[in-house]
């Protein structure tokens, strides 16, 4: 079996039982991490600290302790620089894998040695995962993925697996908030990295708590164009397709979060 580390970083503002959940969730997979890396991204609340020091991770368990909070790119950044193995999964604090979840990954690995990216589906819930509000699928194959990636985010960011060389050449993870993901998708998509997403739903996402308020306003514009362009330097695409883009996403981030949260539920799946 491929062996694979998984990185998980935490911020103070963070649900404790959401964040137990997770970790459950990734004890009873079918196919363990042979190294978990939680990167606490500045002080934690005691209670999150509880749930950290009550974990038993049968395997390699570090803890990578950063003095202030820097953002999930560049915490997921110092994970990257410590992950002793080949293949990378990424994993958000307050969501639930799959108990198969990386078994299915690792199994389209192994079928196809090429891949340098893998992600997979998801199901949206507000309280329970049991009562999806919505599943956001994403392409398979890596043309499509390209494709898709001219206009969002082609990947799941909670499902990914990705070759740790493949995400160093590309530059790493960086501080680009809101848009890390995409960000380093991109570059590696650029660099000539094989994509691929999984067919089956990998991990429960949790949503609301604010969640579309936050992808709204000034600052989420900022990174919107900052993203936008980027894609234009990257070649993904052209300033037809940049004018498009701009025009379609930034106006929407001046909504009211309620109306934002209607269109995201009606057009992004």
């Amino acid at each position: 079996m491929i062996q694979f580390s998984l990185i998980i970083s935490v911020y103070a503002k963070e649900n404790p039982e959401n964040f137990a959940q997770c970790l459950d969730s990734i004890l009873k997979q079918t196919a363990l991490p042979d190294e978990l890396i939680i990167v606490k991204d500045g002080q934690l609340t005691d209670e999150l600290e509880k749930v950290v020091q009550n974990l038993q991770f049968p395997n390699e368990l570090i803890i990578i302790s950063l003095t202030e909070n820097v953002t999930q790119g560049p915490a997921r950044a110092e994970g990257l620089k410590t992950a002793r193995y080949e293949w990378i999964a990424i994993m958000d604090s307050d969501d639930i894998c799959r108990p198969d979840r990386f078994e299915k990954q690792l199994r389209k690995i192994a079928e196809n040695p090429k891949l340098d990216l893998i992600g997979g589906q998801i199901a949206e819930f507000v309280d329970t995962p049991e009562n999806p509000a919505a599943i956001r699928s994403v392409p398979l194959d890596h043309s499509g993925i390209v494709k898709f990636a001219k206009k969002r985010n082609p990947f799941n960011q909670m499902t990914v697996m990705f070759k740790r060389a493949a995400a160093i050449e590309a530059g790493n993870y960086r501080y680009f908030p809101w848009f890390e993901d995409y960000d380093l998708w991109t570059r590696m998509i650029k660099n000539g990295a094989i994509c691929a997403n999984h067919p089956d739903i990998l991990v429960d996402a949790r949503v609301g708590g604010g969640m579309y308020g936050r992808r709204r306003g000034r600052s989420y514009i900022k990174s919107e164009w900052r993203m936008q362009k980027q894609l234009k330097k990257l070649g993904i695409i052209n300033s037809a397709e940049f004018i498009r883009n701009t025009a379609i996403r930034i106006p929407v981030r001046l909504l009211p979060s309620k109306t934002l949260e209607k269109m995201y539920n009606k057009l992004a799946r």
